[in-house]
């Protein structure tokens, strides 16, 4: 065990390779398991997952917590839904969403990114519920309780993504390709700008750096990643309802983000891996799932600040101390950015 973690630790960026390795071909494997339900459980992972990265982009690395997030997943959603009912075909109809989203998360975030903490908390609360509103009213645009029928998924030349096997590989493709844009996105010197502002704001904008612009922009690129979730979303589920964003989805994206791990990036998913089996999984065993949720919620933050993925790489840093191994270092600071600040990095 000693010799393993030691050489785990020796060769860590490898270690790390191998185990992304390891999760893209279970990823792959599942449609290979000959059941749609484990493909249709693995889209929701995938596309949950999706959406709780785009929100610790704001939340965990820019220290913005959004309770109105799932909004713009009902708005990508409905841009596919409109677009595919009122004549469009499906990639014309994808421009839209995608355009109505960054629109959408343009307007919202003039207003949000002036302000913080609880105010910014309350503030997206309300506007994720002024979209749920819409979505119930606005009959012409959204079909009000009814919803909207979703008409066909996007084809690839030859392959049919009406089937639930090659559909589950485009999500991953298109999971995979925007888990790679939000990790260079934070390990960038614009993440790191967000990682300072989250750990002090007032400290970064002496340094000279445009806070409100650094967070509208944080605001701005969530919003757009969490739209392509819902682009996804509308071709999985092909129907879209006000119930896809009411609050408990806007509260359900949260702890999947805080359950995983806040500025973790990672942790997100592992924190939709386990939301999502409990509500179709526990929820079979046990009535009272949603109470079992809410202390696992409650545990975690009161106990586990750093979610499910800091506790691993806690035990695998102890571990590395036990066995006489250097640990990991740690993440980066805000003299890390008055460094960058001095070399023109802003």
């Amino acid at each position: 065990m000693g010799s393993l973690v030691r050489l785990v630790s020796r060769h860590g960026r490898a270690a790390q390779i191998g185990g992304l390795v390891v999760v893209v071909l279970i990823c792959l494997a599942i449609p290979q398991l000959g059941s749609s339900f484990y493909v249709s459980l693995g889209l929701s992972v995938l596309i949950y997952g999706l959406l709780a990265m785009s929100l610790d982009l704001l939340a965990g690395y820019t220290g913005l917590v959004s309770l109105g997030h799932a909004s713009f997943l009902g708005v990508g959603a409905y841009g596919v839904a409109f677009g595919l009912s009122h004549g469009l075909d499906v990639y014309p109809a994808i421009g839209l969403a995608l355009g109505a989203v960054a629109v959408t998360a343009a307007v919202f975030g003039l207003v949000a990114v002036r302000v913080k903490e609880i105010t910014f908390v309350i503030l997206t609360l309300a506007l994720g519920q002024l979209v749920w509103g819409l979505a119930f009213r606005w009959v012409a645009v959204s079909g009000g309780d009814n919803g909207l029928p979703v008409a066909g998924r996007p084809s690839l030349g030859p392959i049919d993504l009406t089937d639930n096997g090659a559909f589950y590989y485009f999500v991953l493709a298109i999971v995979m390709a925007c888990a790679a844009i939000l990790w260079a996105i934070v390990h960038s010197p614009f993440g790191l700008s967000l990682q300072g502002i989250k750990d002090n704001e007032a400290r970064m904008r002496t340094l000279g750096y445009n806070v409100v612009l650094h967070k509208y922009l944080a605001f701005t690129i969530s919003a757009v990643f969490g739209g392509v979730a819902g682009i996804l979303f509308a071709f999985f589920n092909l129907y879209v309802s006000p119930t896809m964003i009411d609050f408990n989805h806007n509260g359900t994206v949260v702890q999947m983000a805080v359950v995983g791990g806040l500025g973790t990036l990672w942790g997100p998913v592992l924190g939709a891996i386990v939301i999502v089996l409990m509500q179709q999984f526990v929820s079979i065993y046990i009535g009272r799932w949603v109470t079992l949720l809410g202390i696992i919620f409650v545990v975690t933050v009161l106990f586990a600040r750093t979610g499910l993925w800091g506790g691993l790489r806690s035990a695998v840093r102890r571990l590395a101390v036990h066995y006489g191994a250097e640990p990991p270092v740690g993440p980066a600071s805000v003299a890390t950015l008055e460094t960058l600040a001095t070399e023109g990095g802003q």
